[in-house]
């Protein structure tokens, strides 16, 4: 009897560990408590009991840290686009025209500058002082009345008379040309009128166009005097 008392012991003592190792698991990865699957089992120290089906990364209840919390990627800062400054533009040349009229510069018929007409180019002389041309070309006209080849000396005798003026101003003669036309280029309809109504209505047929060739960008403002 007491043989067999003893080896109904041993066998339950046996079977001891075996029932503590294999507690219910209601979670994969961890050991729960049989009674209240909710529950981890837990060592003495506190720490979770894993079972065979637990993997890196796996949570539950309170048994592993708290992951730490990502920080947001810093906000990206773009940088002010700069533009380049535009390329300043190369002088174009340019020809500038402008039209001076004869009743300013020379009495009716005559071809001698008076005050007016030397005041107008002195201002002219000045303005071109301070550009950059390459030539400029001076032509006369006038109006049709006298014969064509008497208004052709006069257009050219005017043209020369303003020429020589701005020479005398420090404007350089290798650069100035004058020339004339007479009365080729009439602007003028005055049928039917004779003597002082025939002059004032011939007005804009007496005048001189002179052109500045370059990069004058001032000249221009003498136009219409």
């Amino acid at each position: 009897m007491k043989s067999r008392l003893f080896i109904l012991s041993a066998a339950l003592i046996g079977l001891a560990p075996l029932t503590y190792m294999s507690p219910a698991s209601a979670v994969e990865g961890y050991v729960t408590s049989g009674q209240d699957p909710d529950q981890p089992v837990r060592t003495r120290y506190g720490d979770c009991v894993h079972d065979y089906g637990y993997r890196p990364g796996m949570r539950f209840a309170d048994c592993e840290p708290a992951p730490a919390p990502v920080a947001a990627p810093a906000p990206s800062v773009k940088e002010p686009v700069v533009e380049a400054p535009a390329p300043v533009p190369a002088p174009i040349p340019v020809n500038v025209p402008f039209r001076l009229s004869t009743d300013a510069f020379f009495d009716f018929d005559k071809a001698t500058l008076n005050p007016k007409g030397q005041a107008a180019l002195d201002e002219v002389a000045s303005q071109l002082a301070g550009t950059t041309y390459d030539t400029i070309t001076i032509v006369g006209h006038t109006d049709r009345i006298g014969t064509v080849a008497y208004n052709q000396k006069l257009s050219e005798r005017r043209a020369d008379a303003m020429a020589q003026y701005l020479m005398g101003k420090g404007l350089p003669a290798d650069k100035i040309s004058a020339s004339g036309l007479g009365e080729k280029n009439p602007t003028a309809q005055c049928s039917g009128l004779r003597g002082a109504r025939l002059i004032a209505c011939l007005q804009p047929d007496r005048y001189a166009e002179v052109t500045v060739s370059g990069t004058a960008t001032q000249v221009s403002a003498a136009a219409g005097r």
